[in-house]
């Protein structure tokens, strides 16, 4: 009995060091559950060669049976520029971060070029290597810099040295040919340069390329020209100069006293192939009477000078100008004189000077003989005067002699097919442009002071109306004169009528530009209340009235 219970309770215990155990089991397993749940999926950092391709996202994941996604856009990312950039990844619904170094450890790589030079040309690091390739930028420079003023072959290296200083040397060579990179020659002379001008170390071949016939070397310029050498092109260069000074003949001069010469004066015939420009190298002392040497300094747009020496004489000017031209004059009254037409006064210094008219003692209107004085003065003071005489003869007009003159202006401006009314506006605007205002007229005789308005031009108030009533008179038109009342002054105007009633009719100009042709009283009057001074002031009882309208 005893036995039975203990192997009943043995079997018991056993039992229950079995559910201990897989219960410890399952703690275990669900532990390793946990921690693998929540243990970093991922690395802290990557590290890949600048340039090449991004890696796969795998490379971030601690554990390679766990997939992801990049969240960063790769595509942004300077792949060739070395640096620490963060990476977002996306990992079992959670982000992650890691990091990308990107390092540059690989030196640049290039192939050498050989090159050929001139002798003194200078040459670039950069001439002497091609296809370069680096991830990243990369310089050139010299490791020992080649002295291109020594003819022959050189051995040069070139060092390449990219951002994160890793260096490469290329090691090429240079030839440097003794070609001179260019030729002088003077402007305008002739063209006879030829390779041996260019090429002095006897290269087995050479030759100009360039056809130089065709260059123009008259004035200084740089052409380019290409040239052959030992199978090579090369280019070079001929500078046209100018070293020649000008060239000229001198002239002496003469010259008043205080008239100053310009520096070009003493020179004639310059000739030079530039520009240039002229200037005293002492200026000289006009103010001093008698003969002194001047030199005049010529020099072009390239700085070459000459000098040439002239004399210089300086004399006094002692003689007064000379009137010619002056004539005594016969006129009759009422005639208007031009007192300087025809008349010069010239100076042996000074030319063609002005002078003055004195004819205050003249009175056109008056029959007599009246004396005139001109006078002149020239730069240095000598003064000379004339006299002329003006014979003012008594005119006498008959009416036949004035419309012998009307016949042809009526000729010229109207026809039978005309209305009087469109004649008198011809004849209107006739006598507002051929008659100037003088201020001055004969009020003694109409048909005269009408004579002498259309052979003079000028006149005044009585002259216009003079005019117009000759010129309507002779075209078959009605008219009467018109005398201002009142006013500081007298005014004449006609009064016409073409057959439709009396207007007035003033051909005297106004200082309102008013058109006065054909005007009622009513007009008149207007214009008399904003002018003032009685313009159109009459007595209407010695007149016949005007239209209403």
């Amino acid at each position: 009995m005893n036995s039975k219970k203990r192997s009943r309770k043995k079997r018991k215990h056993a039992l229950q060091i079995m559910l201990m155990l897989f219960s410890l089991f399952m703690l275990l397993v669900a532990i390793s559950m946990i921690y693998n749940e929540f243990k970093p999926a991922e690395v802290k950092a990557v590290t890949m060669e600048a340039g090449s391709p991004m890696v796969d996202v795998r490379e971030f994941l601690l554990r390679k049976d766990l997939t992801g996604e990049y969240v960063t856009d790769i595509d942004e990312l300077s792949l060739n520029i070395p640096g620490t950039y963060e990476i977002k990844i996306m990992v079992r619904n959670h982000i992650v971060i890691s990091n990308l170094n990107i390092v540059d450890t690989t030196p640049p790589k290039a192939s050498p070029v050989s090159k050929t030079v001139l002798k003194g040309e200078e040459i670039k690091p950069e001439d002497l290597v091609t296809d370069i390739i680096d991830a990243t930028r990369v310089k050139a420079y010299f490791k020992e810099a080649p002295d291109t003023t020594i003819p022959g072959e050189q051995a040069v290296t070139v060092v390449l040295e990219d951002t994160s200083r890793n260096t490469t040397e290329c090691r090429s060579t240079i030839n440097v040919l003794d070609v001179k990179s260019f030729v002088t020659m003077e402007a305008g002379s002739d063209m006879n340069i030829e390779i041996d001008d260019f090429v002095d170390n006897g290269a087995s071949r050479a030759r100009i390329i360039t056809d130089l016939s065709v260059l123009d070397v008259s004035k200084p310029v740089r052409h380019e020209v290409l040239l052959e050498v030992n199978g090579k092109v090369l280019t070079a260069y001929i500078d046209v100069v100018d070293t020649t000074p000008p060239t000229a003949v001198t002239v002496d001069q003469e010259t008043y006293l205080d008239k100053e010469l310009e520096a070009i004066a003493f020179v004639k015939n310059i000739k030079d192939i530039s520009t240039y420009r002229f200037y005293y190298k002492t200026k000289p002392d006009f103010s001093r009477p008698g003969d002194q040497q001047v030199t005049v300094v010529l020099e072009d747009s390239y700085g070459n000078k000459s000098e040439f020496n002239a004399k210089l004489t300086v004399i006094p000017d002692n003689e007064a100008p000379v009137f010619s031209g002056i004539k005594n004059i016969t006129v009759y009254t009422g005639d208007a004189v031009s007192y300087k037409k025809g008349v010069k006064a010239t100076d042996n210094r000074d030319g063609d000077v002005n002078f003055t008219v004195d004819s205050s003692a003249v009175n056109l209107n008056k029959p007599g003989v009246y004396n005139v004085y001109y006078s002149a003065v020239d730069a240095a003071g000598n003064r000379a005067s004339a006299t002329s005489t003006v014979t003012v003869l008594n005119l006498v007009i008959t009416e036949d002699q004035l419309y012998e003159l009307v016949d042809g202006i009526l000729e010229d401006i109207i026809d039978d097919s005309m209305s009087k009314r469109d004649k008198a506006w011809e004849i209107y605007q006739w006598v507002k442009a051929h008659v100037a205002y003088t201020g001055d007229s004969d009020k003694s005789d109409w048909v005269k002071e009408a004579y002498r308005g259309i052979k003079n031009g000028v006149g005044d108030c009585f002259t216009y109306y003079a005019v117009s009533e000759a010129l309507l008179t002779h075209a078959g038109i009605d008219n009467m004169r018109v005398t201002r009342v009142g006013g500081r002054t007298q005014h004449f105007w006609n009064l016409i009528n073409c057959g439709d009633g009396w207007y007035h009719f003033d051909t005297c100009p106004n200082k309102d530009k008013l058109q006065t042709f054909m005007l009622t009283d009513k007009e008149v009057e207007a214009y008399t209340k904003k002018r003032g001074n009685n313009y159109y002031n009459f007595d209407k009882s010695l007149y016949p009235r005007t239209p209403e309208n």
